[in-house]
């Protein structure tokens, strides 16, 4: 659905005429400087970190990176298998693509290869073979461009961008055909650590941020002390180090002309920047050669960086336990002492910065944060961390994964963060409800409000100052209606055919707790005996009101008062989804 931009201010994006700071402080305007400056930047910063990081640490840390592999991971005996392709599964993947007209350097975009699928199948499928069976990746499809993609900070700060590479759409292909024979060895000898939960199949930000709190709660739940440290790692992707990587893949199974690929597909890759003028005509750096990082916005990238980092949960699992997202690592320490936790806290961190150096990557100690989690009984127990002449600053609320996490887990922070963002999607439905229909206003609301209002929704919708959004939601439904500030809501949340908030809490949370009854035990599955009560998910003892508000205890609560001709249908997903809605619609009646 398009409409007009300027009602939501959210402009698109534009590096468009930046000035941009150089490493002599001084301004350039000239875009064909603009761009080299970025592709001299991105094709350097690797270096440049890993140079500071070795003159900036006064830690005697030698050990290589496959000491910590060979000394907590088991090595893979399955070697893997590079099996051809065939025009059905490459004329698949053709299809899979998206209509876009955006292209790499060769200028042949996805919209041309996909129009011109059955003219090219049969060679194509002759060259994928090829590139398999020889172990050598085609050098022209080794050119990308790159568009810088601002993230926040100052725009005239370079660091404040990161890369995105247009890749040639042939490359798109072959590599989907690599990614399956990579993804399906590492699946079948199970390698990949559960700890890791970023571009994994079936593995989302809730189950990351579940794993992360039902650690808090179990631990406070216990009286242990708690706390985490939520790593900041500088420019991850792009400081892969290709040697260690390749000898990381070796070490799990990918030999042979499999390992001989992925050297010749890491090897020898060519950039360049493309930006705007001010008459929005494309400019071009010249040409660099990457020597570090995974090309970040391909299709091989974030798999490879998944082998680069899959270790490191192990590396520290005997003092601290992982969470981590892609490159967004959080730990979280417990004890069962104060003077054990204080002494775990000092070591977890020394292990931790050791095996980032030890992988050439660097943690930035600077917005690197300490968080002691707490019950409100508690009082606060100040923890200083110092690492390579660095304090670890102490915080008391975090972002981790677009949620705001306090010390108490009361969300308080969080649902003010909301508030602004949901008050702007009701100036924009205020404004379209004269120029459009009914059907377009729903559209509109799920785009701008529900998809802000829903994520992580089933952490924090439980919590007392969740009234706040939902007097929000009443305010935008009134909007849509065309009703009166002091019209009751209950028939109108069923005219639009939308669930009030406290209604979505329990939707998401169900469905969270269904399509994930492997991080609970049915109450078949620890009695023998056959009742009406076997569905049923068991509640765990707790004393703790924080821990009974949790995902865990919350979802199989809800989930036991359930109809019994629901909770009959949970195995299929989308028969349940179905009848759940409509059950809560009925009855907020």
């Amino acid at each position: 659905m398009e409409y007009n931009r300027t009602l939501t201010n959210n402009k698109k994006a534009s590096n468009i005429d930046i000035p941009i700071n150089n490493n002599n402080d001084e301004s350039s305007t000239n875009p064909i400087n603009t761009a080299n400056a970025f592709n001299t930047y991105f094709t350097s910063v690797a270096d440049t970190l890993l140079t500071k990081n070795f003159f900036e640490t006064d830690t005697n840390n030698n050990d290589d990176p496959m000491t910590y592999l060979r000394q907590n991971f088991k090595c893979c005996q399955s070697q893997i298998k590079l099996k051809n392709t065939t025009t059905h599964e490459i004329d698949k993947i053709i299809k899979s693509l998206k209509n876009k007209t955006s292209h790499g350097y060769d200028q042949i975009s996805d919209k041309i290869l996909k129009a011109n699928a059955p003219f090219i199948l049969s060679p194509l499928t002759y060259i994928i073979n090829k590139v398999l069976s020889s172990g050598i990746f085609p050098d022209r499809l080794k050119y990308s461009e790159v568009q810088p993609l601002f993230k926040k900070g100052k725009k005239t700060e370079i660091s404040n961008y990161r890369p995105i590479s247009l890749l040639p759409s042939f490359s798109k292909i072959i590599e989907k055909i690599i990614y399956k024979r990579l993804n399906c060895h590492l699946i079948e000898n199970n390698i990949l650590v559960n700890e890791q939960f970023g571009f994994k199949e079936k593995s989302t930000t809730d189950m990351a941020t579940h794993a992360l709190l039902n650690n808090i709660q179990l631990s406070l739940d216990k009286k242990r002390p708690v706390g985490g440290i939520f790593c900041d790692l500088q420019k991850a992707f792009d400081c892969v180090n290709y040697n260690i990587l390749l000898e990381k893949m070796k070490y799990y199974g990918i030999t042979g002309t499999a390992y001989k690929l992925m050297q010749s597909y890491l090897h020898n890759r060519y950039q360049r920047t493309v930006i705007k003028d001010k008459n929005l005509n494309k400019v071009f750096s010249s040409w660099g050669i990457i020597k570090h990082g995974v090309p970040q916005g391909s299709v091989l990238g974030p798999l490879l960086f998944l082998i680069y980092i899959n270790d490191f949960p192990i590396a520290i699992s005997k003092i601290a336990k992982s969470i981590i997202f892609a490159d967004d690592t959080s730990i979280i320490i417990t004890n069962d002492n104060k003077v054990d936790f204080r002494n775990t806290l000092d070591f977890a961190m020394i292990e931790i910065s050791n095996w980032f150096r030890s992988n050439l990557l660097t943690l930035n100690y600077d917005k690197t944060y300490f968080l002691q989690f707490l019950t409100k009984k508690q009082n606060e127990m100040q923890q200083q961390i110092v690492i390579s002449n660095s304090i670890i600053t102490n915080i008391n609320s975090t972002k981790f994964l677009g949620l705001i996490i306090d010390s108490t887990l009361s969300w308080k922070d969080h649902i003010t963060e909301l508030t602004p963002k949901l008050n702007k999607a009701c100036y924009v439905i205020r404004t379209l409800t004269f120029l459009r229909s009914s059907e377009v206003l729903r559209m509109v609301y799920f785009s701008c409000f529900h998809s802000i209002m829903s994520y992580g929704i089933i952490f924090w919708g439980n919590s007392h100052y969740s009234i706040n959004i939902f007097i929000i939601q009443k305010r935008i439904i009134r909007i849509m209606t065309n009703s009166n500030r002091r019209d009751t809501c209950r028939p109108l949340f069923n005219q639009l055919r939308i669930l009030p908030l406290p209604s979505q809490y329990i939707y998401s949370l169900l469905l969270f707790v269904v399509t994930n009854k492997k991080l609970v035990l049915l109450n078949s599955q620890i009695y023998d005996i056959n009742t009406r009560y076997n569905n049923n998910l068991p509640l765990s003892l707790t004393g703790l009101t924080f821990v009974q508000k949790g995902v865990a205890y919350s979802g199989c609560k809800i989930y036991k008062h359930l109809p019994l001709q629901i909770k009959n249908i949970s195995n299929n997903v989308p028969l349940f989804k179905f009848k759940l809605k409509k059950f809560l619609l009925r009855c907020f009646l």
